[in-house]
């Protein structure tokens, strides 16, 4: 990786197996706004091809599944930027819908992009449930904008496995949360997250996660 100079935004796009992906926007997506993607240990040849075209990556020695992987590059690249984009490698977010974030007023803490069709059921579902619950949409969106200021070493522990839903209400008292809507598009190939299966349990475990969060702020509220 070449060092990266200090930013105002900089956008971290986790990878595995994504080249044929990241090579359809990375090079457009890095001259817009500083660019590191988080190669988690991939077989396609990716850290190979983004060293010959100069795009900044980080390839971890093992693999580190997407949370973590997302976990390890914010610890190491936070203190480079203002704000912290993520942005997935699957070429789903639009750049568009970058631009718009760009021009936004920095009156938030966290920005989290509604996404106006989302990849299964369950996500919808859990969308619905936080802003009836918490006020904020779509927690499973890849794209969202973190104010780094904000993130503290304790944020920073990689043992986050619901697909950074817990991270991101490691931020829910203390920060201002808002909501931009957007649309991105349908990706062809299989999701690198995992089966079907698996991904619906996570997602099943992320809705009572919700629940269990809101009791708490319940029972704190009546202490």
């Amino acid at each position: 990786m070449h060092k990266l100079k200090k930013s105002k935004f900089l956008i971290i796009v986790p990878a595995f197996n994504e080249l044929k992906s990241l090579k359809k926007f990375i090079k457009k997506l890095n001259n817009l706004v500083p660019v590191c993607v988080l190669d988690d240990c991939s077989k396609d040849d990716t850290s190979n091809w983004l060293k010959k075209n100069r795009i900044n990556f980080i390839r971890n020695n093992k693999n580190l599944g997407y949370e973590n992987n997302l976990i390890n590059g914010i610890k190491k690249l936070k203190d480079n930027c203002e704000f912290i984009i993520t942005f997935d490698g699957d070429n789903q977010h639009k750049i568009s819908d970058l631009k718009k974030i760009i021009k936004m007023t920095n009156t938030y803490d966290v920005l989290i992009c509604n996404r106006k069709n989302k990849n299964r059921t369950m996500e919808e579902f859990i969308s619905i449930l936080t802003f009836n619950l918490f006020g904020f949409k779509d927690p499973l969106s890849g794209l969202k904008v973190y104010k780094t200021k904000i993130i503290k070493k304790e944020y920073l522990k990689e043992n986050h496995k619901l697909f950074m839903v817990d991270f991101l209400f490691a931020f829910k008292e203390k920060a201002k949360i808002i909501n931009l809507e957007i649309k991105t598009r349908n990706r062809k190939d299989k999701p690198r997250v995992g089966n079907f299966i698996k991904v619906f349990f996570k997602e099943v475990l992320i809705f009572f996660y919700i629940f269990y969060k809101r009791l708490i702020v319940r029972r704190d509220s009546y202490m």
